[in-house]
């Protein structure tokens, strides 16, 4: 992890590690509006990382599709982020 830098007002913390974003492969339109769903946009999403395919995930805005979605094979679980910090 990166050491603490001194700036003006103190230390500031360092910042978190980016996270690996998978990307719309192709962008479509769901059969039919799920209950609980809010519009029927989605998109079929791969890691161009480590290829991880993630197959075709709806109830996306466009803004949603465009970021992209976080890896889960190559960005470090919740637990191990929280705990990053001991070691």
């Amino acid at each position: 992890m990166a050491e603490a830098v001194l700036d003006l007002f103190g230390f500031r913390k360092p910042r978190p590690p980016r996270r690996v974003m998978m990307r719309a492969a192709d962008v479509g339109q769901a059969p039919g509006l799920m209950p609980g769903w809010r519009t029927t946009r989605g998109g079929h999403f791969v890691c161009p990382r480590c290829g991880h395919d993630a197959g075709w995930l709806f109830d996306l805005t466009e803004t949603e599709i465009r970021a992209g979605v976080a890896c889960p094979i190559c960005n470090p679980q919740p637990a191990e982020v929280a705990h990053a910090h001991l070691s």
